[in-house]
Order: structure tokens, then C-alpha cells, then sequence
């Protein structure tokens, strides 16, 4: 794994801490291989702000965050956990995604 991964196996789980700057530097997500991923505020649902799941509402670089989904999407997340409300799809996210880069003129990047 590269040094923005670290696996959970030796622990029984099947998954891994991920690296994911955005939110904060130090922001970190578990995605596990079923695809469950628990992204602490790397997304919100029913809190200040974010009444609707999507990304977060408070955060240090928006297009990190969009990075950092993006890996986590290529890597197989498939149902979002956030610190805020209750779970939902990554569609949700896919979407928000290309609303965010739409209005910053970066859809084919």
C-alpha cells in the first residue's frame, strides 16, 4: 500500500485508512472492501448547513475534497457513512462532484 494507506487486516478488518486532505490536512476515511466507507465530515447529511446528503458544507480546500472522492470512488466506495446523518449512496457524491466541477469550469479535468 502507498504511504496514504494503511491496511486493517492485521486487525481482522477487511478495509484500510485512507488518506483523503480536503475537509482538513489530516483528514482520513476507512473505506472497507465491501465498499462501505466511514468519511467522517468528508461529507454531510441533516447538519448545519446540509440538510441534503452531499459534501460537506465546511472545509479547508474544496477541490482536495473532490480529489480525495475521486480516489475514494476509483478504489471502490460504494455506500458513504458520515459523521453527520444518516448513510447514503456514492452516487449522491458522484453528482455533487460533477456539480462542483461544473461551475468551476473543470468538467473534463
Amino acid at each position: 500500500m502507498g504511504d496514504d494507506e494503511y491496511s486493517l487486516a492485521e486487525y481482522g478488518i477487511l478495509g484500510r485508512v485512507i488518506h483523503t486532505p480536503g475537509h482538513s490536512a489530516g483528514s482520513i476515511c476507512v473505506l472497507l472492501d465491501s465498499g462501505e466507507v466511514y468519511v467522517g465530515d468528508m461529507a454531510m447529511q441533516a447538519w448545519f448547513l446540509r440538510w441534503s446528503p452531499g459534501l460537506p458544507v465546511l472545509v479547508e480546500d474544496m477541490s482536495l475534497v473532490v480529489q480525495s472522492w475521486k480516489k475514494l470512488i476509483r478504489m471502490g466506495a460504494k455506500r458513504v457513512y458520515p459523521a453527520h446523518g444518516s448513510d447514503f449512496p456514492v452516487e449522491v457524491i458522484q453528482k455533487e462532484i460533477l456539480a462542483f466541477e461544473s461551475r468551476k469550469g473543470l468538467a473534463d479535468i
